[in-house]
């Protein structure tokens, strides 16, 4: 029987509950599994809790902002691919983030973001296995 990858893991963050709840089922195809969070302090916690392969999350949310969650995720997780979804510019270069940290602005079309997670995915294949290697 051949080895099959576990899905792909997808936190998406967006404090709009209609908005999250369409982007969610959007983000779901074969294949990939969507966590969805209302706040970053969720988002902090799923994370912390389960394995995410790619972070999306919108700019403003209410409390902590998407930049705050993304530089949280990245202290416990340095080179967690993050993408920040924002209908304005970012107030600071990505590049100070990493080369994981990525923005697309809003509205965002599906063929952008599906191709930005193949991505990410891709090139943080070797960190996507070392992290669900069982212990």
């Amino acid at each position: 029987m051949a080895n099959q990858q576990p899905p792909v893991r997808v936190l998406y963050v967006e404090d709009n509950a209609l908005v999250r709840e369409l982007t969610s089922e959007l983000l779901a195809t074969e294949g990939r599994q969507v966590i969805a969070c209302g706040t970053a302090e969720e988002a902090v916690r799923e994370f912390n809790r389960q394995v995410c392969d790619v972070v999306i999350t919108d700019l403003s949310l209410p409390a902590q902002s998407g930049l705050d969650l993304a530089k949280a995720i990245l202290t416990v997780s340095p080179g967690a691919p993050i993408v920040i979804l924002s209908g304005y510019p970012l107030p600071l270069p990505l590049a100070q983030l990493g080369p994981n940290v990525r923005s697309l602005t809003k509205p965002v079309e599906a063929n952008q973001i599906e191709l930005l997670i193949d991505e990410l995915v891709r090139q943080a294949a070797p960190r996507r296995q070392v992290a669900q290697q069982p212990e």
